[in-house]
């Protein structure tokens, strides 16, 4: 199969997962802080899945728990995700999770001394200056960048924390191993915010109790439509390389507005966004913009 199908598939693929958890949040439950648990249930479900259908794989401990970190990480920023989800558009969050490249060549080169070329840190300082042009506040006279911009920025550590991790598992180099083992993590992870977190424990007893089955479907439906564009990427990343592969994966900025105007105009009593002429440009423009940079850091 030629990789720009799986390539341009899974962005598509983020991008439903990213609008289901707006109508989720905004629709379905009452309390957010409760959604990382279906996250928790999910990776444990998945892993040990993938764990039974791949062999029962087994690696040494020390890349074990580098991978159960990883896991922990995308789940504890999923908590702060979530927040910003209820807070802000979806398109225009999938901007925002553009800082991620940034953050990962910062960490990259503390953690593993990799250096940073002049091309990708002009991409640096074109996608900084586009994220820091949509998170302005709108109608704010003075410089204020929003929450949910923050709470992106902060996820987005934590998710390229994990991605840099992961290459110190060197026996962890297969696409089953990486997956059922990061997804244990995603439940170690989830398991220390319930036990820990008498909010989030509570928040997500309530929404079970008092969401349905109708809502319970959809949110673990998309925990599962979560993990298959995951698996996309990383069937992508198997047969074309990985710059190009990453490049393409940007692209989820645009399927992103083009999402958000479909369901504004045909379906706006499950999700409306602002598709004002003004708004709608600036993500256009932002979106080109970030796109031009993700390249050159890639490059």
């Amino acid at each position: 199969m030629n990789w720009l199908i799986p390539a341009l598939l899974a962005p598509a693929v983020y991008t439903v997962v990213n609008f289901l958890d707006k109508i989720v949040v905004s629709k379905l439950v009452k309390d957010y802080r409760g959604m990382t648990i279906y996250g928790t249930i999910a990776g444990f479900v998945v892993g040990t899945v993938f764990w039974i259908f791949t062999g029962f794989p087994m690696l040494p401990l020390k890349d074990a728990l580098i991978i159960f970190s990883t896991g922990c990480l995308t789940i504890w920023g999923s908590q702060l995700y979530f927040k910003a989800v209820s807070l802000e558009e979806p398109s225009k969050l999938i901007l925002l999770f553009q800082t991620t490249p940034i953050f990962t060549m910062i960490i990259a080169f503390l953690l593993l001394g990799e250096k940073i070329t002049l091309t990708q840190f002009a991409g640096f300082i074109t996608i900084l200056l586009t994220v820091i042009w949509v998170s302005l506040e709108k109608g704010k006279a003075k410089f204020q960048i929003s929450e949910a911009s923050l709470l992106i920025i902060l996820v987005n550590i934590m998710w390229a924390l994990g991605g840099v991790l992961i290459k110190f598992a060197i026996s962890a180099n297969s696409f089953a191993n990486i997956l059922s083992y990061e997804s244990w993590g995603l439940g170690i992870g989830g398991t220390v915010l319930y036990l820990f977190f008498p909010s989030i424990r509570n928040a997500f007893h309530e929404s079970f109790r008092t969401a349905g089955k109708k809502a319970l479907a959809v949110m673990f439906s998309n925990e599962i439509i979560f993990v298959i564009g995951k698996s996309i990427t990383f069937y992508a990343y198997t047969i074309g390389t990985a710059t190009l592969v990453s490049v393409v994966g940007s692209t989820q900025i645009f399927f992103g507005i083009i999402f958000g105007l479909l369901l504004t105009k045909f379906a706006p009593k499950i999700l409306k966004e602002d598709v004002s002429t003004r708004e709608l440009t600036k993500k256009i423009v932002s979106a080109v913009a970030l796109f031009v940079g993700l390249w050159l850091v890639y490059k």
